[in-house]
C-alpha cells in the first residue's frame, strides 16, 4: 500500500467528519422497540444503561433512523432489537459523542489495507478502523501502561495493537489513568491462522470510568447481550480476560483510545 495513498484517504476521511459536523443538528431516535432513549450528550452512565440487556445479534447495529439492521445488509429491519459488539460500540457513542454516525462511515478501511483483495484477509482490521473511524477529529491518545506512548497517524491495524490483555499490571496502570470526562474504546486482536488471516481485531466495546470509582466496561457478547462489568478492582476485571485466553499463536492484546465526551 502506497504511504501517500494512505496519508491521502486518511485526511478525506477527516474532512468528511469536519463537514458533518459543521452542518448536522445531532437527533438520535430511540432504537425501534425501546423507549425512553437518551439524548445526545446524556450522562456516559445512563447511556449504558439504556443498552445494557439488549439481546446479542450477529452482525446487528442501528441505523441513523434508528432502525435496527446489519452491517453487512442494511435493507435488513428487524422488530426487536439486537447488537453485536460493534454495533453497540457505534450505536453508545453516537450519544456519547452527539455525532450521528453513518453505519457505511464507520466501516470506512481507513488505510485501504483491508477490502476483499487484502493479502492478509478482508476486514481483518475491523474493530480498529471502527474505535478510530469513531474518534476521527476528536482529541484522542492511545492508553498505553509504564509510560509508554505510540502515534496513530503512523500506525496501523498490525503494529498497534496496545497492552497484553492477560498483563494485570498493565491494566492497572492504564485504568488508573482513566478519568471521568472521557469514555475509552477497545479493540481486541489475536493471531490467527485460517485461510490468508494472520491476526483479527475481532471484538470491540467501551470503558467508562464514573464519579463514584467505578469504571465500567461495557460490550456485547454472543451469550450475554450487551452488559457491563466494573473492572476497577481485578475481581470484575479477570473474567473479562480469562474469557479471551491466549494460544499457541500467540497473546491477545488490547488497544485502548481515549476521546472526551461531548
Amino acid at each position: 500500500m502506497d504511504y501517500l495513498r494512505k496519508v491521502f484517504l486518511t485526511a478525506l476521511f477527516g474532512f468528511s467528519v469536519l463537514v458533518f459536523l459543521g452542518c448536522a443538528v445531532i437527533n438520535i431516535p430511540t432504537p425501534a422497540g425501546m423507549s425512553d432513549g437518551p439524548v445526545a450528550g446524556a450522562p456516559a452512565d445512563k447511556v449504558l444503561s439504556f443498552f445494557v440487556g439488549v439481546p446479542y445479534r450477529a452482525d446487528g447495529a442501528i441505523n441513523r433512523s434508528g432502525e435496527f439492521t446489519l452491517f453487512a445488509d442494511q435493507n435488513a429491519r428487524f422488530d426487536s432489537p439486537g447488537l453485536n459488539c460493534s454495533g453497540f460500540t457505534v450505536a453508545s457513542s453516537r450519544y456519547f459523542f452527539e455525532r450521528d454516525y453513518v453505519l457505511n462511515d464507520v466501516k470506512i478501511d481507513r488505510l485501504a489495507d483491508s477490502g476483499p483483495d487484502a493479502e492478509i484477509g478482508e476486514d481483518w482490521d475491523f474493530g480498529y478502523d471502527v474505535i478510530l473511524n469513531l474518534t476521527e477529529g476528536m482529541n484522542r491518545k492511545v492508553m498505553l501502561p509504564f509510560g509508554k506512548s505510540a502515534d496513530i497517524a503512523s500506525s496501523d491495524g498490525m503494529s498497534l495493537r496496545g497492552f497484553e490483555l492477560h498483563d494485570f499490571k498493565a491494566w492497572a496502570d492504564v485504568i488508573s489513568k482513566m478519568t471521568p470526562g472521557n469514555v475509552y474504546l477497545f479493540s481486541m486482536s489475536k493471531p490467527v491462522s485460517f485461510k490468508n488471516y494472520k491476526l483479527l481485531h475481532y471484538h470491540v466495546g467501551v470503558i467508562v470510568p464514573d464519579k463514584d470509582g467505578h469504571v465500567w466496561l461495557c460490550h456485547a457478547t454472543s451469550k450475554g447481550g450487551i452488559n457491563k462489568v466494573d473492572i476497577a478492582s481485578i475481581e470484575g476485571l479477570k473474567p473479562v480476560v480469562d474469557a479471551n485466553p491466549d494460544s499457541s499463536l500467540g497473546k491477545r492484546m488490547i488497544l485502548i483510545v481515549e476521546a472526551p465526551l461531548k
